[in-house]
This record gives structure tokens, sequence and C-alpha cells, in this order.
């Protein structure tokens, strides 16, 4: 049985469009200020590598890391106390997560997906799906494996994301002067799925995250990089500093979270500039409607009085012709009928 994520495309449309992709241009935003929301508490967490926001659990952020030397999945308050650890049945032992995704599947329950991008140096990794739990109670989760490949050989690192409106998930490779942007395929089967790459950034990449309106960020070493999404070609470059290497977006879209490695890591918030509006359309500005008055301009009334009298025009001559003919064989009389004249009878001569 395959399971479908939504937003499907086709990969081989989406090559011949990246191709034409130009480099991205960046602009400046004002540098917001950076604060430090809360640090988790607990001093087992030795490590954070991938965050994402919860969709069934708000003020909960989904995390992966390490608990006294084991890959752990966390479900992580926003006051910094660790409200749940998941095991994950089937995993090798000595595993070690370090992406993290949520996908959202419409109305039904949300998905996990977790995954070692580090394995992606010798071409291929194993990519773990999961029901997002319903109640936060430590306990041991059951998952499916599914086969990735890259296309072009082996890609050490990066960030595994998935954008909230077309639930397409995507692999950006870390790197330190051009990352690389996957797609993965929008149904994952039983054998080994194959990426798409899409593009290719003029920048190095730390880490990236979706917005919920599908802007994409990207963590350089000096820099947060706002594009308009996946296919984006300008970007809004926020200055923030070079601590935080985990990248997060809050769930309303309005801040961004910077998280540091190590033990009891700091979740460090900055806010994020706002999408540029659409340039709104000329408005057709009229007078008011007095009574018996319409909206509708002069000029499309006097089309439609000029099209309805010449149709009235069109009726009114096809019925005077047929009425004319009726009339005129009505009135025309109808000559008599010739009747045959009698012979004159001859009288015969006697003999």
């Amino acid at each position: 049985m395959r399971t479908v994520f939504r937003g499907a495309c086709v990969a081989g449309a989406a090559l011949v469009f990246a191709s034409a992709l130009p480099a991205v241009s960046a602009s400046a935003a004002p540098t917001p200020a950076v604060s430090v929301a809360f640090r988790v508490s607990n001093a087992q967490v030795t490590g954070v590598s991938a965050v994402a926001p919860a969709v069934a659990h708000p003020n909960v952020w989904w995390t992966v890391g390490e608990v006294g030397g084991k890959a752990r999945l966390l479900a992580l308050g926003r006051d910094g106390q660790v409200q749940a650890m998941f095991g994950v049945t089937g995993v090798p032992s000595g595993h070690r997560w370090d992406a993290l995704t949520v996908v959202r599947n419409g109305s039904g329950p949300a998905s996990l997906l977790l995954t070692s991008l580090a394995e992606g140096r010798r071409g291929r990794l194993s990519l773990y799906r999961l029901a997002e739990p319903m109640i936060l109670r430590t306990r041991m989760l059951v998952a499916r494996e599914y086969g990735i490949q890259y296309p072009d050989g082996g890609h050490g690192g990066g960030t595994l994301l998935a954008d909230p409106r077309q639930g397409r998930v995507y692999i950006v490779t870390r790197a330190a002067r051009a990352a690389a942007v996957f797609a993965l395929p929008s149904v994952l089967g039983p054998d080994m799925n194959e990426l798409t790459r899409l593009r290719t950034l003029g920048f190095g990449v730390r880490s990236a995250a979706f917005a919920p309106d599908g802007r994409l960020l990207l963590r350089t070493l000096t820099d947060l990089r706002v594009l308009d999404g996946a296919f984006g070609t300008s970007a809004r470059v926020v200055q923030v500093p070079g601590t935080g290497g985990v990248l997060g977006v809050e769930a309303d879209g309005s801040r961004a979270v910077l998280v540091d490695r190590g033990a009891r890591p700091a979740f460090r918030s900055v806010a994020l500039p706002r999408r540029p509006s659409a340039p709104k359309a000329a408005m057709d500005v009229q007078p008011p409607v007095r009574s018996g008055q319409s909206r509708l301009s002069g000029r499309l009334l006097g089309v439609g009085a000029l099209g309805g009298l010449v149709l009235m025009g069109l009726v009114a001559g096809t019925v005077a012709y047929f009425r004319e003919r009726n009339f005129r064989f009505e009135m025309t009389p109808t000559p008599p009928r010739s009747r045959p004249r009698p012979r004159p009878h001859r009288a015969g001569r006697r003999a």
C-alpha cells in the first residue's frame, strides 16, 4: 500500500522549470531584535537537531534529540519542559535522527517524518513515517520505513521540510557555498524512491523551514533569507547573529526560532518580515446609485439598448412579413371554375 502525500508535481516539468530559474536576488530587511524565548529544562537532553510546530497540540514543538545516548522524539512545551518522550520500534540500534518535519494530511491526522540526513553521504537513506501522537505520554511508537535515494550521488546533512500548503516534502542539503534543493516523490512506494533535484542555490545553507503561507526560510552562516517559495527568486535578508543553527517557524508564521546545539539548548525568537501584499487593481469609482438608477455604465447600457432594438426590429419585421403573406393569400379572389359548355344537339336528316 502506498502513502500519498498531497501536492503532486511532475518531476520532468519541475526540472525544465528549475533550469530556467535565475539566481536568487537579495534585498535587506530591517534588523529585528533576537530574544531568548526559553531553554530546554531537562538536563538529559544533550542536543536538538530539528524542530517543527505540532499540529494536534498548540504550544508544542516536536523535536529530535539525544536523551541518555539514545535518539528520541520529544514533545517540548514553550516553557522548556519535556512533555513526552517517544522511541520508535524497528529502528536499528545506534541510529541517530537529525531531521524532522510535519506533513499535514488535509482534515486527517498529521504525519511525522524522521530521518538521518547524515546517512545521505552514501547516496541513500531511510525515512520513517508515523502518525502524529494524539496523546502526549512517553511510550514506543510504530513507524513505517521508506528507502530514499539521491539521483546524483551522496549528500551529507541538510534539512527535511514540508510545504504546509501543498504537503510536498523537500530536502535542502547543507553546504558552505551552494546548497541544493531536492523533492521527494509525491507517492512513496515500497521500493527505493528517487529524489528529484529542483535547483541549486548560490549560497550555503545550515537549515531551512517553511512558513505557513508557503515562504521558504533559509538559515545561512550570517543571516536568514526569506524566499517566496521553493522556486522563489527574490529573498528578504534578515540579519541575525551566527548562533542558532537549527531553524523553525511558529505555527502562525509571525516569528522564527533559532535553536542552539548542545546541552539544554536555547530557543531564540526573531520576528519575520511581513509578506508584501499584492498590488490592488484600480477600482472603477462611480457616483452613488439613486432610486431607479443602475450601476451599469452608460456604454454598456447603450450597447444593450441598441442590441435590443435590432432584435425587436427583426422580430417585428418577421411577423409583419408573414402577416402580409397571409393577408394577401386570404384576400386574393379565387377564379371560378369554368364549366364545360353543352354541345349543341343536331337533328339528323330523315331518309
